[in-house]
Protein backbone atom coordinates (compact mmCIF):
# COMPACT_ATOMS: atom_id res chain seq x y z
CA UNK A 1 0.00 0.00 0.00
CA UNK A 2 1.03 3.59 -0.66
CA UNK A 3 -0.09 6.01 2.05
CA UNK A 4 -1.25 9.46 0.93
CA UNK A 5 -1.36 12.39 3.39
CA UNK A 6 -2.92 15.82 2.84
CA UNK A 7 -1.99 18.04 5.81
CA UNK A 8 -4.22 21.10 5.71
CA UNK A 9 -4.53 24.14 7.94
CA UNK A 10 -7.53 22.75 9.83
CA UNK A 11 -7.22 18.96 9.61
CA UNK A 12 -5.36 16.13 7.91
CA UNK A 13 -6.83 13.78 5.30
CA UNK A 14 -5.35 10.34 4.75
CA UNK A 15 -5.99 7.75 2.04
CA UNK A 16 -4.13 4.86 0.46
CA UNK A 17 -3.48 3.46 -2.96
CA UNK A 18 -3.16 -0.25 -3.60
CA UNK A 19 -0.54 -1.23 -6.20
CA UNK A 20 -2.08 -1.84 -9.60
CA UNK A 21 -5.31 0.02 -8.84
CA UNK A 22 -6.49 3.19 -10.57
CA UNK A 23 -8.09 4.90 -7.60
CA UNK A 24 -7.33 5.67 -3.99
CA UNK A 25 -9.38 4.54 -1.02
CA UNK A 26 -12.44 6.71 -0.53
CA UNK A 27 -13.67 8.45 1.51
CA UNK A 28 -10.48 9.66 3.19
CA UNK A 29 -9.70 9.24 6.86
CA UNK A 30 -9.84 12.66 8.58
CA UNK A 31 -7.82 13.55 11.68
CA UNK A 32 -7.43 16.67 13.77
CA UNK A 33 -3.87 17.89 14.24
CA UNK A 34 -3.84 16.67 17.85
CA UNK A 35 -4.69 13.13 16.66
CA UNK A 36 -1.66 12.72 14.38
CA UNK A 37 0.46 10.60 16.77
CA UNK A 38 -2.31 8.00 16.65
CA UNK A 39 -2.40 7.75 12.85
CA UNK A 40 -0.66 4.33 12.62
CA UNK A 41 -3.16 2.79 15.02
CA UNK A 42 -6.00 3.85 12.71
CA UNK A 43 -4.63 1.75 9.84
CA UNK A 44 -4.68 -2.04 9.45
CA UNK A 45 -1.68 -2.21 7.10
CA UNK A 46 1.97 -1.17 6.93
CA UNK A 47 2.61 1.07 3.91
CA UNK A 48 5.59 0.55 1.65
CA UNK A 49 5.73 4.22 0.64
CA UNK A 50 4.31 7.47 2.04
CA UNK A 51 3.59 10.56 -0.03
CA UNK A 52 2.45 13.82 1.52
CA UNK A 53 1.44 17.42 1.01
CA UNK A 54 1.72 19.94 3.84
CA UNK A 55 0.49 23.53 4.15
CA UNK A 56 -0.01 23.37 7.94
CA UNK A 57 3.50 24.31 9.02
CA UNK A 58 6.54 22.61 10.49
CA UNK A 59 4.82 21.35 13.66
CA UNK A 60 2.28 19.26 11.76
CA UNK A 61 4.94 18.07 9.33
CA UNK A 62 7.21 16.98 12.19
CA UNK A 63 4.37 15.17 13.99
CA UNK A 64 3.57 13.18 10.85
CA UNK A 65 7.22 12.39 10.24
CA UNK A 66 7.64 11.11 13.80
CA UNK A 67 4.53 8.95 13.65
CA UNK A 68 5.51 7.36 10.34
CA UNK A 69 9.15 6.73 11.28
CA UNK A 70 8.23 5.31 14.68
CA UNK A 71 5.57 2.95 13.36
CA UNK A 72 7.05 1.85 10.04
CA UNK A 73 10.59 3.23 9.77
CA UNK A 74 9.57 5.19 6.69
CA UNK A 75 10.07 8.84 5.78
CA UNK A 76 7.31 10.91 4.20
CA UNK A 77 8.12 12.08 0.70
CA UNK A 78 6.70 15.59 0.67
CA UNK A 79 5.49 16.91 -2.68
CA UNK A 80 4.86 20.46 -3.86
CA UNK A 81 4.74 22.55 -7.04
CA UNK A 82 8.19 21.37 -8.09
CA UNK A 83 6.75 17.92 -8.88
CA UNK A 84 4.54 16.58 -11.65
CA UNK A 85 5.49 18.93 -14.47
CA UNK A 86 5.40 16.04 -16.93
CA UNK A 87 1.67 15.81 -16.17
CA UNK A 88 0.71 19.48 -16.09
CA UNK A 89 2.27 22.76 -17.20
CA UNK A 90 2.56 25.34 -14.41
CA UNK A 91 1.68 28.84 -15.58
CA UNK A 92 2.66 30.59 -12.34
CA UNK A 93 5.18 33.39 -12.85
CA UNK A 94 7.42 31.70 -10.28
CA UNK A 95 6.18 28.08 -10.41
CA UNK A 96 7.81 26.94 -7.16
CA UNK A 97 5.82 29.56 -5.22
CA UNK A 98 2.48 28.00 -6.05
CA UNK A 99 1.04 26.42 -2.91
CA UNK A 100 1.45 22.66 -2.61
CA UNK A 101 -2.27 22.17 -1.97
CA UNK A 102 -3.29 24.18 -5.03
CA UNK A 103 -0.83 22.41 -7.33
CA UNK A 104 -1.59 18.91 -6.10
CA UNK A 105 -5.31 19.67 -6.19
CA UNK A 106 -4.95 20.57 -9.87
CA UNK A 107 -3.06 17.34 -10.55
CA UNK A 108 -5.95 15.58 -8.83
CA UNK A 109 -8.50 17.46 -10.93
CA UNK A 110 -6.63 16.43 -14.07
CA UNK A 111 -6.85 12.81 -12.90
CA UNK A 112 -10.65 13.14 -12.79
CA UNK A 113 -11.14 14.83 -16.16
CA UNK A 114 -8.38 13.38 -18.35
CA UNK A 115 -10.76 11.02 -20.16
CA UNK A 116 -13.83 13.25 -20.26
CA UNK A 117 -14.99 14.13 -23.79
CA UNK A 118 -15.67 17.80 -22.97
CA UNK A 119 -12.17 18.28 -21.54
CA UNK A 120 -10.55 16.39 -24.41
CA UNK A 121 -12.50 18.62 -26.81
CA UNK A 122 -11.05 21.77 -25.24
CA UNK A 123 -13.33 22.81 -22.39
CA UNK A 124 -11.46 24.42 -19.47
CA UNK A 125 -11.93 23.21 -15.88
CA UNK A 126 -12.35 25.41 -12.81
CA UNK A 127 -11.63 24.04 -9.34
CA UNK A 128 -12.81 25.97 -6.27
CA UNK A 129 -11.59 24.79 -2.87
CA UNK A 130 -13.49 26.27 0.08
CA UNK A 131 -11.23 25.84 3.08
CA UNK A 132 -9.50 28.18 5.51
CA UNK A 133 -8.72 30.12 2.36
CA UNK A 134 -10.74 29.87 -0.82
CA UNK A 135 -8.77 29.14 -3.98
CA UNK A 136 -10.23 29.17 -7.48
CA UNK A 137 -7.94 27.78 -10.16
CA UNK A 138 -8.33 27.02 -13.86
CA UNK A 139 -6.95 24.32 -16.14
CA UNK A 140 -6.97 24.69 -19.92
CA UNK A 141 -5.20 23.27 -22.93
CA UNK A 142 -2.18 25.15 -24.25
CA UNK A 143 -0.19 24.56 -27.42
CA UNK A 144 3.57 24.70 -27.02
CA UNK A 145 6.08 26.01 -29.54
CA UNK A 146 6.65 22.49 -30.82
CA UNK A 147 2.94 22.14 -31.62
CA UNK A 148 2.19 19.70 -28.79
CA UNK A 149 -1.04 20.30 -26.87
CA UNK A 150 -0.61 20.10 -23.10
CA UNK A 151 -2.91 20.62 -20.10
CA UNK A 152 -1.88 23.73 -18.18
CA UNK A 153 -2.66 25.64 -15.00
CA UNK A 154 -3.37 29.14 -16.34
CA UNK A 155 -3.93 30.98 -13.05
CA UNK A 156 -6.30 31.49 -10.16
CA UNK A 157 -7.51 33.44 -7.13
CA UNK A 158 -6.88 33.30 -3.39
CA UNK A 159 -9.33 34.93 -0.98
CA UNK A 160 -10.26 34.46 2.67
CA UNK A 161 -12.45 31.45 3.27
CA UNK A 162 -16.06 31.85 4.36
CA UNK A 163 -15.39 31.01 8.03
CA UNK A 164 -12.39 33.32 8.07
CA UNK A 165 -14.56 36.15 6.70
CA UNK A 166 -17.07 35.57 9.50
CA UNK A 167 -14.35 35.68 12.18
CA UNK A 168 -12.71 38.72 10.62
CA UNK A 169 -15.92 40.74 10.77
CA UNK A 170 -16.58 39.70 14.37
CA UNK A 171 -13.03 40.49 15.51
CA UNK A 172 -12.47 43.62 13.44
CA UNK A 173 -15.65 45.53 14.28
CA UNK A 174 -17.22 46.66 17.52
CA UNK A 175 -20.82 45.78 16.79
CA UNK A 176 -20.97 42.78 14.49
CA UNK A 177 -21.58 39.24 15.84
CA UNK A 178 -20.00 35.92 14.93
CA UNK A 179 -22.75 35.32 12.40
CA UNK A 180 -24.44 31.94 11.99
CA UNK A 181 -27.31 32.94 9.74
CA UNK A 182 -28.40 31.46 6.42
CA UNK A 183 -28.07 33.46 3.17
CA UNK A 184 -31.16 35.24 1.85
CA UNK A 185 -31.88 37.47 -1.14
CA UNK A 186 -32.82 40.52 0.92
CA UNK A 187 -31.60 40.06 4.51
CA UNK A 188 -33.49 41.84 7.27
CA UNK A 189 -31.26 41.01 10.24
CA UNK A 190 -27.54 41.29 10.88
CA UNK A 191 -26.73 37.58 11.05
CA UNK A 192 -28.42 36.96 7.72
CA UNK A 193 -26.86 40.07 6.18
CA UNK A 194 -23.37 38.83 7.06
CA UNK A 195 -24.02 35.25 5.91
CA UNK A 196 -25.51 36.51 2.66
CA UNK A 197 -22.69 38.93 1.97
CA UNK A 198 -20.05 36.27 2.52
CA UNK A 199 -21.83 33.69 0.38
CA UNK A 200 -22.26 36.30 -2.36
CA UNK A 201 -18.57 37.19 -2.24
CA UNK A 202 -17.47 33.55 -2.46
CA UNK A 203 -19.94 32.62 -5.21
CA UNK A 204 -19.25 35.86 -7.09
CA UNK A 205 -15.52 35.16 -7.20
CA UNK A 206 -16.16 31.69 -8.56
CA UNK A 207 -18.68 32.91 -11.11
CA UNK A 208 -16.13 35.53 -12.25
CA UNK A 209 -13.51 32.84 -12.93
CA UNK A 210 -16.06 30.59 -14.63
CA UNK A 211 -16.96 33.38 -17.04
CA UNK A 212 -13.32 34.29 -17.66
CA UNK A 213 -12.51 30.65 -18.39
CA UNK A 214 -15.32 30.59 -20.95
CA UNK A 215 -13.95 33.77 -22.55
CA UNK A 216 -10.41 32.33 -22.62
CA UNK A 217 -11.58 29.21 -24.45
CA UNK A 218 -14.23 30.43 -26.94
CA UNK A 219 -16.89 27.97 -27.97
CA UNK A 220 -16.61 25.90 -24.80
CA UNK A 221 -18.47 25.66 -21.50
CA UNK A 222 -16.15 25.35 -18.51
CA UNK A 223 -16.46 22.31 -16.27
CA UNK A 224 -16.86 23.30 -12.62
CA UNK A 225 -15.53 21.35 -9.61
CA UNK A 226 -15.70 22.16 -5.90
CA UNK A 227 -14.14 20.86 -2.70
CA UNK A 228 -13.50 21.91 0.91
CA UNK A 229 -15.38 22.00 4.18
CA UNK A 230 -16.97 25.42 3.64
CA UNK A 231 -18.69 24.43 0.39
CA UNK A 232 -22.07 24.05 2.20
CA UNK A 233 -21.94 27.76 3.12
CA UNK A 234 -21.64 28.70 -0.54
CA UNK A 235 -23.46 26.09 -2.60
CA UNK A 236 -26.96 27.57 -2.43
CA UNK A 237 -25.77 31.01 -3.52
CA UNK A 238 -23.60 29.58 -6.29
CA UNK A 239 -26.30 27.33 -7.68
CA UNK A 240 -28.69 30.28 -7.77
CA UNK A 241 -26.09 32.45 -9.51
CA UNK A 242 -25.38 29.77 -12.10
CA UNK A 243 -29.10 29.36 -12.73
CA UNK A 244 -29.35 33.08 -13.48
CA UNK A 245 -26.57 32.94 -16.09
CA UNK A 246 -27.79 29.58 -17.47
CA UNK A 247 -31.60 29.71 -17.25
CA UNK A 248 -32.02 26.79 -19.66
CA UNK A 249 -29.97 24.51 -17.42
CA UNK A 250 -27.63 23.43 -20.21
CA UNK A 251 -24.49 23.51 -18.01
CA UNK A 252 -23.81 20.59 -15.66
CA UNK A 253 -23.93 21.39 -11.93
CA UNK A 254 -20.74 21.78 -9.89
CA UNK A 255 -19.12 18.42 -9.19
CA UNK A 256 -17.87 17.61 -5.71
CA UNK A 257 -14.35 16.23 -5.14
CA UNK A 258 -13.73 14.99 -1.59
CA UNK A 259 -9.93 15.51 -1.74
CA UNK A 260 -8.30 16.52 -5.00
CA UNK A 261 -4.95 16.86 -3.18
CA UNK A 262 -4.99 13.14 -2.37
CA UNK A 263 -5.88 12.44 -5.99
CA UNK A 264 -2.89 14.52 -7.06
CA UNK A 265 -0.62 12.52 -4.78
CA UNK A 266 -2.06 9.35 -6.31
CA UNK A 267 -1.08 10.64 -9.75
CA UNK A 268 2.47 11.25 -8.55
CA UNK A 269 2.56 7.76 -7.04
CA UNK A 270 1.51 6.37 -10.43
CA UNK A 271 4.21 8.43 -12.14
CA UNK A 272 6.85 7.16 -9.69
CA UNK A 273 5.74 3.59 -10.31
CA UNK A 274 5.98 3.99 -14.08
CA UNK A 275 9.46 5.47 -13.76
CA UNK A 276 10.53 2.60 -11.52
CA UNK A 277 9.10 0.08 -13.98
Amino acid sequence: MILLIDAGNTRVKVAWLAPGTSGRAAPPLILEHAELPGLPARLDFAPRRILGSNVAGDGVRDALERACRTAWGLPVRWHDARDGHALLLNGYRQPAQLGADRWLGLLGLLRHVRDEPAWRAGAPCVLASFGTATTIDTLAWRTRDDGARRPAFIGGLILPGAALMVRSLAQGTAGLPLARGEPADFPTDTDTAIASGIAAAQAGALLRQWRLAADACPGTRPLLFVSGGDWPRVQGELRAALARVDPDGTDPPPRWLDSPVLDGLASLADQDGQAAG
